[in-house]
């Protein structure tokens, strides 16, 4: 790992290049061969629900994590999910994963949101045991995906 400080911050509007950079590093690390889609993420960025924050090294992406914030029908609060969240493999296990989601608490607490949900797949012990680590607690669910 570099020796150049991280600096996280919240990606808006002008940031496209960086959002592209964090969903090509999301399908590298994920191992998939999605194309990036830059019409979304000029409209995601201007979506005042949708949050993305990233981990920087010396100008360069080395994380992020994105989420929705969700209304609720039951409560006035909402509720925020996230999406994704991903670090290089390189840096992986220092501590960039955990200051992400902290980031995004506090996110959450500006705006009021009281609740945060991710999805973790059970085969995937390092990711269930991040989120443990983090307060996390799980529940067992079954998702369902229709190819429509």
């Amino acid at each position: 790992m570099n020796n150049h400080p991280v600096i996280y911050k919240k990606l808006q509007s002008g940031n496209e290049k960086e959002f592209h950079d964090l969903v090509v590093l999301f399908h590298d690390v994920f191992e998939t061969e999605n194309e990036v889609n830059q019409g979304n993420i000029k409209q995601l960025l201007n979506n005042p629900n949708f949050v993305c924050l990233v981990a920087l090294q010396h100008h360069k992406i080395i994380g992020g994590i994105t989420a929705y914030e969700l209304m609720s029908y039951d409560s006035p609060n909402s509720v925020m999910y996230v999406y994704d969240l991903a670090v290089q493999n390189s840096y992986q296990r220092s501590g960039i994963g955990s200051k992400l989601m902290k980031e995004l608490f506090v996110v959450c607490r500006k705006r009021g949101i009281k609740e945060l949900f991710v999805q973790a797949e059970e085969a995937d012990a390092h990711a269930v045991q991040f989120y443990e680590k983090l307060g996390g607690k799980s529940f067992n669910t079954s998702q369902f995906h229709y190819s429509l």
